[in-house]
């Protein structure tokens, strides 16, 4: 198999490789998130290092080919890009300009919302499979977050007892403490909080631990 493009991306663009040579990935313009409460989304990036260099080391770097490859080549990547740049967000949080920091929460959801999908294809590449999750997991209670702020559709109804409606304003917050409205049926309303930081913590460790389920599947693949 010839070289990679990715092969050849620090000489011509300056980029910082990969922890094990052969890949390059762009560095991110913003600090990581060091802040008393630590880093984020380590789990993550370290299961996403350990693959990578098990890959490089491997009879799978020769053996997957072709559509196998790109799924493997572009999960990994989006992997990566997702997690630098919602950790470096964690370490600097929301704009106090309310309107940017209405595109960020969505950026950073959305984020999160790619890279669920990255890992699954991931992991249908390696293990065959999608991912199992376990019940009330925290993968699921960001995706369940999202659809709520979202308010799309408005009218929760068919996932209630009465009709409810959700509204996520501008001014909600930082990730420790984001409120949204909640409508519920007979006018009251109420303003639910969550805590998002820990909410991605908590994913971390769980997509931490899909990701090893790959590394583990690509070791008994490719001894």
């Amino acid at each position: 198999m010839g070289p990679r493009v990715a092969d050849y991306a620090s000489l011509i663009f300056g980029l910082r490789p990969d922890s094990c040579a052969g890949t390059s990935r762009p560095e991110i313009g913003i600090s990581f998130a060091t802040a008393s409460h630590g880093i984020l989304m380590q789990q993550v990036l370290s299961s996403r290092s350990a693959i990578y260099c098990r890959f490089q080391n491997s009879a799978g770097c020769t053996k997957l080919q072709g559509d196998d490859y790109a799924a493997y080549s572009t999960s990994m990547s989006l992997i990566q890009d997702t997690a630098e740049a919602v950790e470096a967000h964690l370490g600097v949080d929301f704009c106090s300009d309310p309107t940017r920091a209405y595109l960020e929460f969505w950026g950073v959801m959305q984020a999160i919302f790619i890279q669920q999908d990255a890992i699954h294809e991931l992991h249908l590449t390696i293990a065959g499979a999608r991912p199992i999750l376990p019940q009330r997991s925290a993968w699921a209670s960001l995706r369940d977050i999202r659809n709520i702020c979202a308010g799309h559709p408005a009218d929760r109804s068919r996932a209630a007892p009465a009709v409810q409606r959700t509204f996520m304003g501008r001014s909600f917050g930082k990730y420790d403490r984001i409120t949204y409205e909640l409508w519920e049926a007979g006018g009251r309303v109420r303003h639910p909080t969550f805590n998002l930081r820990r909410m991605i913590h908590d994913y971390d460790d769980e997509a931490g631990r899909i990701l090893q389920n790959v590394l583990v599947t690509m070791k008994l693949r490719w001894p």
